[in-house]
Parts: C-alpha cells; sequence; structure tokens
C-alpha cells in the first residue's frame, strides 16, 4: 500500500465516525436537555431528526462537489461545518439555536460519509474496497451503541454540554490530519471513463443499477433497524427498567463491545463465503433477532438488550458489506454513488425508525418490526445469488460448446 494511502486511513476512518457519534453521544442527556430548554421529548427527538434530514440531503450535493473538487475538498468543508455545529451546539441556551446547532453538524457529517466512502473506493479495487468499508460499516454500527456510555460518562463530570465540546475537539483535531494527511485534487480517471459524463446521466446509470438498488435498500432497513433500536433502547433502559444514565450508558455499551468484535470478523467471513451470503447470513441473524425481541416481557425489560445483540450483530455483517456492492460498479462517479446511497440510508432509516414509532405498537413491536423488514433484503439477496449462479452455469456452458 502506498505511503499516502496508509497516512491517510486513519483520517477517513475517523471521517465515518462524526454521524453516529452526533446522533447518539448526547442520549443520555436528553431528559436533562429537555428540562433546560423546557421541551417536550418530541421537541427534542426533533433534535435527532433534523440532524438525519440535513445528513441525508446533504450528501446529495457533497458528492458532486467531491467528484468535481476532490475529496480533501469535501472533507474539510464538511469537517469546518461539523466543527462550527458542534461549538453552536456547546453554548446553546434554547431549542432554537440547538436545532441550528444540529442543522449544520447535519450537513457537515454529510460531506464527511460521502468523503470517506468515495475515498476507498477511488484507491481500492472492487474487492480491497469492499473489505475496507465492511470496517468502516462496523465502525458505524459500533459507535451507536458505545457512544452514550461515553455521552453518560461526560454529561455526569460536566454536563450536557461536555457531548458537544467533544465533539468539537475531535472534530477539530481531524481537520488538521485531513488538512495534512490527504492529497489535494481530483481523483484520478477511470480508463473506461475518460469523457466525464453529465451529473444526470451518472444519476440515471446509478438508479437504474439492479445491484446498486438491491444492496441500497439492504443498507437503508439496515440503518431503520439500528435506529429504531438506538432511539427506543433509552425508554426501555431508563423508564421501564428505572436505570439512571449511567445504567443506561452501560447496558448500550456492552452491545457495543459485542458489534465491536463483529466488525473485525466481518471481512473474513467476506473472504470464506462471499459478500452476498454474508449479507444473508447477517439478514437472517436480524430476523432472528425480531423473534427474540418479541418474547421480552414488560416485566424484565433488560432482556430486551440481549434480544436486540442478535440482530444488531447480523447488522454489522451487513452494513459495511452492503456499502461496498452498491460503490462497485461506479468508480467513475464514486462521490455521486456513495451520496445517493447516503441520502436513501439516512433519510430512508430515519422514516422507517419515526414511521415506527408512530405505528401505535409498543416499543418491543417497535424495534421488532423494524429487525423483521430485513426479511426484505434476506429474500431479495437470495434471488440475486441465484441470479449469480444461472449467469455462471451459462458461462461454463458457452465455453464448452454445449447447449
Amino acid at each position: 500500500m502506498p505511503e499516502s494511502r496508509r497516512s491517510a486511513l486513519p483520517v477517513i476512518f475517523s471521517l465515518v465516525i462524526l454521524s453516529p457519534l452526533a446522533i447518539d453521544v448526547y442520549l443520555p442527556s436528553l431528559p436533562e436537555m429537555a428540562r433546560l430548554f423546557s421541551a417536550s421529548d418530541s421537541a427534542m427527538q426533533m433534535t435527532i431528526s433534523l440532524f438525519m434530514i440535513c445528513m441525508g440531503v446533504g450528501q446529495l450535493f457533497a458528492g458532486p462537489l467531491s467528484d468535481k473538487y476532490g475529496r480533501r475538498f469535501s472533507a474539510l468543508l464538511g469537517i469546518g461545518l461539523y466543527v462550527m455545529g458542534s461549538i453552536l451546539g456547546s453554548i446553546a441556551s434554547d431549542l432554537t439555536v440547538m436545532y441550528c446547532a444540529r442543522v449544520l453538524q447535519g450537513f457537515g457529517a454529510a460531506g464527511c460519509a460521502v468523503t470517506a466512502f468515495a475515498w476507498v473506493r477511488d484507491n481500492f479495487n472492487a474487492h480491497d474496497s469492499g473489505k475496507w468499508i465492511s470496517y468502516m460499516g462496523g465502525m458505524i454500527g459500533t459507535i451507536p451503541t458505545l457512544a452514550p456510555m461515553l455521552g453518560g460518562v461526560l454529561a455526569i463530570q460536566w454536563g450536557w454540554e461536555a457531548n458537544f465540546i467533544f465533539m468539537a475537539v475531535l472534530s477539530s483535531i481531524i481537520f488538521l490530519a485531513a488538512f495534512k494527511l490527504m492529497n489535494k485534487g481530483r481523483p484520478a480517471p477511470v480508463e473506461h471513463h475518460e469523457e466525464p459524463s453529465s451529473l444526470y446521466q451518472q444519476a440515471k446509470e446509478i438508479l437504474t443499477h439492479r445491484q446498486f438498488l438491491i444492496y441500497s435498500l439492504t443498507g437503508m432497513l439496515t440503518m431503520g433497524g439500528i435506529l429504531a433500536y438506538a432511539t427506543n433502547a433509552p425508554f426501555v433502559a431508563m423508564n421501564m427498567a428505572g436505570m439512571d444514565e449511567f445504567g443506561f450508558a452501560m447496558a448500550f455499551g456492552s452491545l457495543g463491545i459485542l458489534q465491536f468484535a463483529t466488525s473485525f470478523y466481518a471481512p473474513r467471513l467476506v473472504d470464506r463465503i462471499g459478500r452476498r451470503r454474508t449479507i444473508g447470513v447477517g439478514a437472517f441473524m436480524a430476523v432472528l433477532g425480531a423473534m427474540a425481541i418479541l418474547s421480552v416481557s414488560s416485566d424484565s425489560p433488560l432482556w430486551f438488550f440481549p434480544a436486540s445483540a442478535i440482530g444488531a450483530v447480523g447488522f454489522n455483517l451487513i452494513f459495511g458489506t452492503a456499502s461496498g456492492l452498491t460503490l462497485e460498479h461506479f468508480k467513475h462517479c464514486a462521490g455521486l454513488a456513495a451520496a445517493i446511497d447516503g441520502f436513501a440510508r439516512m433519510t430512508g432509516g430515519g422514516l422507517i425508525a419515526s414511521a415506527l414509532k408512530l405505528s401505535g405498537g409498543n416499543v418491543f413491536e417497535c424495534v421488532a418490526l423494524a429487525y423483521a423488514l430485513m426479511l426484505i433484503p434476506f429474500v431479495l439477496n437470495y434471488l440475486e445469488i441465484m441470479r449469480k449462479k444461472n449467469l455462471l452455469n451459462e458461462v461454463r456452458v458457452d465455453q464448452t460448446g454445449k447447449i
């Protein structure tokens, strides 16, 4: 691996943690913030929804900018907005200012996410980029379970503002690292795409590609399951089980440790059984997790966490692997492809989690249904495996001259 690539990798991995960190690190502080701002629970939940909407929409702008001006430009722009949003959040004295802070953080995180996935596709072939994206996906899936533990400790020691100060300091360090270690300029042209096509042509190519659509949908439903669990877990731990902020963070974080271990195993499983079969295993585990969650009794609500862990491990097998498959055929417009996929994941996943909350079911039913939706990609993925197998058999028949 070239030295420039090796030195930039830690920066790229740092970029992907900023978005899940911004969603989850202050979850334990939501009750305290609601009291301070004299806001309802739904008004505080809007701070999460605003971030996700802005991150989803922002990626549609960040992708083309990244393809045109280069990955370093989009990274620095995104991190800069994230730093400003974090600082503004730390000094917010009312809900309006906090909303503005979350909008800045959301648009900033959009640039960071697009840059990270597109940079990997620029610098590695389809197989290797899929492996690195699997590691990145593991981190994205793990941070939502570890961040509340960190946030709980920070809030207990220094108050809820410490969460935003932490995000500001961390993103500032990443900004300096990106400025120094990432290469300037645009991505190198791809052999068969020397002549740049229009943005419309590139978008049409992406949105009509079978593999992209299947695995972008898979990523969106995976994100929906992750968010459904993450946003309902505080209610289960603190309202139903009577835990304090730190107790919730420990319960949430224990699952995160399991997911962190899984994130290192996912690429090895891909090497052994292939990307599509790995996704099939993950989707199957998510459906098993749904059944386990439905068996949890309201008299023993803490069983919700080990039941959810079954599906959460499955999500870690899916998230990065599916991202690699969505970008596989779009090295010539990796930024735009990553943007469309990221928009679908964040916006679609957020809408799924929100819709399930409004469905009228109890907390266990909502999360179980989000997990059970993984049956859709399980079936689509199986059909895709069969299609690939049939195509391979046809090629073998042609090569032997048999009809």
